[in-house]
């Protein structure tokens, strides 16, 4: 009787541990497309600098707190007849240079940084475009140029403490 009962028991937890490891494995595929003939970057916005309003730590107090929007555009030209819309799609420089958690630029100011705070970027309807994300489209207009305009602005972790704030991005166009 005991013999069977262990037989019951090890075949319970056989079953058991099967449906656990098939639960716990998965595939990711990745499907993307590339295309030969795209817009350029105009060649005043390939570096930019957006300067953004030095504002007062009580205004970044707490987690969560946002302040400091600014628009910059990015303009792309010589457009294909082809590419109807184009985007911007943001990527860190390296595996520091953003927040995985919040999606935003983390500031690199080597000395004299502030704290608790980050950079984060905004579409124009000010929904938020995380760091490996693409900003909204923009339609190519006749002249073969479009004009992009996304935010970046102010974002504190937790209440903030003075000093200079640099965050930067890659970017490359996308075409949706």
């Amino acid at each position: 009787m005991r013999k069977v009962k262990f037989a019951y028991c090890a075949l319970a937890l056989g079953l058991i541990s099967g449906y656990a490891s098939a639960a716990s494995q998965g595939t990711v595929t990745f499907n993307g497309k590339l295309i030969a003939e795209t817009c350029e970057i105009d060649t005043n916005d390939v570096d930019k600098t957006v300067t953004l309003p030095t504002l007062s730590t009580q205004t970044l107090a707490k987690a969560a707190d946002e302040a400091g929007s600014t628009t910059f555009t990015i303009k792309a030209v010589n457009c294909p007849d082809a590419i109807k819309k184009v985007a911007a799609h943001f990527e860190a420089l390296d595996s520091t240079g953003f927040n995985p958690v919040t999606g935003n630029l983390t500031n690199s100011a080597a000395t004299g940084g502030a704290k608790n705070v980050e950079v984060r970027l905004y579409n124009t309807d000010s929904s938020v475009i995380s760091v490996g994300g693409t900003g909204a489209a923009f339609d190519v207009q006749s002249d073969q140029t479009a004009v992009m305009t996304y935010i970046g602005g102010y974002y504190a972790t937790a209440a903030t403490e003075p000093g200079d704030v640099t965050a930067k991005v890659n970017y490359t166009l996308s075409y949706p």
